[in-house]
C-alpha cells in the first residue's frame, strides 16, 4: 500500500538568483518501508523533507499522502495531516522544559483530539515504557540526559500512531540498542521512516 507519493517535484530558490535544488523528483513509499535520503551538504535533502512533510508548499508537482493530494489544501488542513499522519524526530529534541516528560509526549495526542486526555496519557506511558524511560515520566526534560531526551522525542512522534516518521538524523546520540529498537518498532507497526542522513 502506497502511503506517500511524490510526482515530478521541482523546487527553486530565487534570492537573489534562481537556483533549482530539486528537479523532477518522483518516487513512492510503501507502508513499512525505510527510506534514507543521502547526499552531500546543500544538495536539497532537508528541502525535500520539508516538502514531503507538508511544511513547505512552495513547489511544483504533486504530493500525495495516504491517497490524498496535498495541493491547494489550507494550512489548517495540512496541520491536521502532519499531526495525524506524520511523526517528527529531529536531531534536537525540541522538548518543552515547562512540562513533564509525560506531558511532552501527550501534547500531539491532546491536540489531535481523537482520544480523551486519560487515554492519551495511557498511550504516552506505554510508549515511554517500551523505550525504557517510564520512570522518568514525571521529570522535566532538563533533568534528563541527551539520549533520554531523544527517546522522549521518539515517544512523542509515535503518540498518534502515524503512518510516516520523518527523521532528521535522529539516532546519532542513541545507543545502538535503542536505535535498533526504534527501527524495529516502527516496522512492526507498519510505519514508514523517511530519514535524512549526512
Amino acid at each position: 500500500m502506497k502511503i506517500l507519493e511524490a510526482k515530478n517535484i521541482n523546487k527553486s530558490f530565487h534570492d537573489p538568483i534562481t537556483i533549482q535544488v530539486l528537479k523532477e523528483v518522483t518516487f513512492s513509499i510503501e507502508q513499512g518501508e525505510f527510506i534514507s535520503v543521502i547526499g552531500k551538504s546543500g544538495c536539497g535533502k532537508s528541502t525535500l523533507l520539508y516538502i514531503l512533510s507538508t511544511m513547505d508548499t512552495d513547489y511544483e508537482g504533486d504530493l500525495i499522502i495516504d491517497g490524498v493530494l496535498m495541493r491547494n489544501k489550507k494550512e489548517a488542513e495540512l496541520a491536521r495531516v502532519r499531526n495525524e499522519k506524520i511523526g517528527f524526530v529531529f536531531q534536537f529534541h525540541y522538548l518543552l522544559n515547562e512540562f513533564s516528560v509525560l506531558r511532552n509526549v501527550m501534547l500531539p495526542g491532546i491536540k489531535l483530539g481523537k482520544y480523551s486526555d486519560q487515554e492519551v496519557e495511557h498511550k504516552a506511558m506505554e510508549k515511554l515504557k517500551i523505550l525504557g524511560i517510564e520512570s522518568e515520566a514525571k521529570k522535566k526534560p532538563n533533568q534528563l540526559s541527551g539520549g533520554q531526551k531523544q527517546r522522549v522525542a521518539i515517544a512523542r512522534a509515535l503518540i498518534n500512531d502515524p503512518l510516516i516518521i520523518m527523521a532528521d538524523e535522529p539516532l546519532v546520540i542513541l545507543t545502538k540498542k535503542t536505535a535498533n529498537w526504534s527501527l524495529t518498532f516502527s516496522r512492526s507497526y507498519l510505519m514508514s521512516i523517511i530519514s535524512r542522513c549526512s
